[in-house]
């Protein structure tokens, strides 16, 4: 089987771990990365020593690559993805999918036009606990979802362009969509700035659906624990995924209505056993790009393509709509 080429721009933080994981596939070879920092060159020459490092975006084409990975700084991410798009290229790029819905239709609407795929980065759709929660939900584990909350904390960087809403919230905002099966219709956010202006770096998201359901969301970068649970409460059980900790819980606990035996309203509190559910192994990412190869291959369809990147670009901008407004919920347009 002929290998896909693919070039990178990015391998920074976090693209360092997305190279890790491509180098290891066997089905691809990346053969040319670009990356404007020592670190992101120095982290090139480490994990794909294989490959060429060019001086810009524009020379990665000269290797007539399958497909595009970008994991560059969000506020490149449109301008990059939108030159690999122009030039025929599959591409998948980190979460956010660009700084605006207006970049993301655009994006969107030039990937349709070119005929190629555009892949956003919500790595954790792709972790095997989610898919074990969606399963549980799926088979009838806990009854009827009635609501959800995430918490994603830790003492992290305070990025310069991005807030913390935008860069770490996407995860929660795609994994709720997901559990819930549909997506937020208004959004309300509180959110603060305590370090730089204008960047806030804590905040606390009330996203409620056209069911009439509700799910939180807590993202901060302002937190001495570092954090990474979502928490699904049903009709007749829960659920408790801690990422950080590796765990994935069934709690057969649920509250319902009745009458007392003098006829007033009353609660019955129904409890059992915590079950640790079972998880597939295997890490998130290297599942994510592994799903990118064989999109480029023709062999499978992006499942965070650019409409979901675009459906969370839609909640993130009404996120801060609200939050412009002192947290008055803002409709999803």
């Amino acid at each position: 089987m002929e290998k896909v080429r693919l070039v990178m721009a990015g391998t920074g933080r976090w693209g360092k771990n997305v190279l890790r994981n491509l180098v290891a596939l066997d089905g691809c070879e990346v053969v040319k990365v670009f990356d404007s920092s020592e670190e992101g060159r120095a982290n090139a020459r480490e994990f794909a020593p294989g490959a060429t490092l060019v001086g810009s975006f524009e020379d990665l084409f000269d290797a007539e690559p399958d497909g595009v990975v970008i994991a560059a700084p969000a506020e490149y991410h449109y301008a990059l993805t939108k030159q690999a798009l122009e030039q025929g290229c599959h591409v998948i790029v980190e979460k956010p999918l660009a700084m605006s819905t207006a970049e993301g239709e655009e994006l969107v609407k030039l990937a349709a036009t070119e005929g190629v795929h555009l892949m956003v980065g919500h790595v954790l759709r792709y972790h095997p606990a989610l898919k074990a929660i969606l399963g549980v939900i799926g088979g009838g584990g806990i009854g009827e979802v009635l609501t959800v909350h995430a918490r994603r904390t830790n003492f992290g960087r305070v990025r310069t362009a991005e807030n913390v809403v935008w860069s770490i919230a996407p995860h929660d905002i795609v994994n709720i969509a997901l559990v819930m099966g549909e997506w937020p219709a208004r959004v309300s956010c509180f959110s603060r700035a305590n370090i730089r202006s204008g960047i806030a770096d804590y905040a606390q998201l009330s996203l409620e659906f056209p069911s009439r359901r509700l799910a939180l969301v807590h993202v901060s970068w302002l937190d001495p624990q570092k954090k990474r649970e979502l928490t699904v409460i049903g009709d007749r059980g829960m659920l408790l995924w801690e990422d950080a900790a590796g765990t994935l819980e069934l709690y057969p606990s649920w509250a319902e209505p009745l009458l007392d035996e003098t006829g007033n309203p009353a609660t019955a509190h129904h409890s059992g056993t915590v079950e640790q559910v079972e998880v597939e192994p295997g890490e998130p990412l290297a599942r994510e790009m592994a799903h990118f190869v064989a999109c480029c291959r023709g062999e499978e369809t992006p499942e965070s393509d650019g409409r979901e990147g675009l459906a969370v670009l839609r909640v993130l901008e009404a996120a801060d709509e609200s939050a412009r407004q002192g947290g008055a919920p803002v409709e999803v347009e």
